[in-house]
């Protein structure tokens, strides 16, 4: 449905018509939008895409950063809290020995059982019981950068003949992927006394 444009002119009340090809073609409104307007409304629908869609990925990351730190710091806190609740329930420590720094700790438990904590190839703390298969502390998910353990004894000055031995131990848990943003680790050191 096309309209004309009547051109008149006020002095001598002349109407002129412009042919459907000229450029003076009159759109009836209902019809549709025109190139401007479509260029506009769709240069607004990009802006506001791109910034919804920046948000999203904004809020992507910030949530699988939060699982990275979070799968961290669980995996850190059990095997402080495990190393520490063995070390209690220790008669004493084998290795290391006393005075020395080692990557295995080994204790006997009061009940006469080996209790061992060493890491895998691959990083992962693990736990075995006397003769039982070894069980891991860490999930796949992270893996363990850095264990140390020290036994330490102390004699106190009164009586020489009580001795109180002691395990310092320090390890660094960090997120297993080779991605830059999920790069995190977390270190912690505690001492825990034997038998305690």
């Amino acid at each position: 449905m096309n309209y004309e444009l009547r051109i008149t002119n006020q002095k001598s009340k002349q109407q002129n018509r412009c042919p459907h090809n000229s450029l003076f073609i009159i759109r009836n409104s209902n019809l549709g939008f025109s190139l401007i307007e479509l260029i506009i409304y769709v240069a607004i629908f990009s802006v506001i895409s791109a910034v919804f869609i920046a948000a999203l990925i904004q809020l992507s990351f910030g949530e699988s950063r939060s699982k990275v730190t979070t799968e961290v710091q669980q995996n850190l806190r059990a095997v402080m809290e495990a190393i520490a609740k063995s070390a209690r329930d220790a008669s004493r420590v084998t290795a290391p020995a006393a005075g020395n720094s080692g990557n295995v700790l080994t204790l006997i438990a009061k009940d006469g059982q080996t209790v061992q904590y060493a890491t895998t190839s691959i990083g992962v703390l693990q736990k075995q019981v006397g003769a039982n298969p070894p069980e891991n502390i860490t999930t796949d998910k992270v893996k363990v950068t850095v264990l140390n353990f020290t036994t330490l004894q102390n004699t106190a000055q009164s009586n020489s003949t009580v001795t109180a031995t002691s395990t310092r131990f320090a390890i660094t848990v960090e997120y297993d992927s080779t991605q830059a943003q999920f790069l995190y680790s977390q270190s912690a050191t505690s001492t825990e006394r034997i038998g305690g």
